[in-house]
């Protein structure tokens, strides 16, 4: 018996994007329209975002520490296993910890490290730091690497090409609406939709305790997620939590619109009520 997980999508529109929308049903007008957009947007200049070149020294060490200390608090080593990892000048890079954020001093901010050639630690980052206030938006790209090397010119260049990343202010401040015009506008390729189905807890799911989570989303002209937000609780923190994740991965349509929208995500966690009886016929599962 497995639990059945019903995820529903309701797209709700200010009545200027539901415009928007029904325009850019042409099929004749629509590729000239994303012709023109991409133009516009290689054109427009990003005043919010500041890239600044620093050297590499430092960087394998930072990841080191930062790798060192996740290993340290996320179970996955016994005790003896985390007291020789200070000793170590090398084990295995996990491509999938590339990324840790730095809450205070000298290195505060979300540090993207560049995979490492085998044996090595990364020589190459990316810092970024959140300098928006109440009423700007403004973002300051440091790029850690060796400014020699064609490796860092390139990541210079797609740093300089980022997609603007949430700021930390108020839903509500000038700069968040700054922001949210910017992804709105985004110049994005249209794919196929994916809304993978949430993982249901099976603690929960075994004991029948389900429930409704409703998520308020921001989402670009190709329906990438950009700002995930809980508008409703289910009243299971873990049924939440486990939407919240799944929904960063969402695409919720496959064709580009005019513009991005607020999509409204009701996703129904609905536990089994019924199994299989001997004869095939279905009864009531007891709890």
């Amino acid at each position: 018996m497995s639990p059945r997980l019903l995820v529903m999508l309701m797209i709700g529109l200010s009545s200027l994007q539901v415009a928007a929308a029904q325009k850019s049903t042409d099929a004749h007008k629509r590729p000239a329209k994303q012709a023109a957009d991409k133009r516009a947007s290689a054109k427009a200049p990003t005043n919010w975002l500041q890239v600044e070149m620093a050297g590499d020294d430092g960087v394998a060490a930072l990841y080191r520490d930062q790798l060192l200390s996740w290993y340290r608090t996320s179970g996955t080593m016994d005790e003896r296993e985390l007291a020789a990892l200070p000793e170590a000048d090398y084990f295995a890079f996990r491509p999938d910890l590339t990324s840790f954020s730095i809450d205070s001093g000298p290195s505060a901010g979300q540090w993207t490290f560049a995979p490492p050639d085998q044996g090595r630690w990364p020589g190459a980052a990316v810092q970024v730091i959140d300098r928006s206030d109440a009423a700007n938006y403004r973002i300051l790209a440091r790029v850690h690497c060796d400014a020699a090397t064609e490796s860092c010119r390139k990541l210079r260049a797609d740093t300089a090409s980022m997609a603007p990343p949430e700021p930390v202010t108020s839903d509500e401040s000038a700069s968040y609406d700054a922001w949210r015009r910017l992804i709105e506008k985004e110049a994005c390729a249209p794919a196929p939709k994916a809304m993978p189905a949430p993982r249901y807890p099976a603690s929960l799911a075994r004991h029948g305790e389900g429930g409704r989570v409703e998520l308020r989303l921001l989402v670009n002209p190709c329906g990438e997620v950009r700002a995930v937000r809980l508008s409703g609780s289910s009243g299971f923190p873990q049924l939440d939590q486990s939407a919240i994740d799944t929904a960063w991965e969402w695409r919720v349509q496959s064709e580009r619109q005019e513009s991005g929208a607020i999509v409204r995500v009701p996703v129904d966690f609905v536990p089994p009520q019924f199994e299989a009886a001997p004869g095939g016929r279905a009864e009531r599962a007891s709890r």
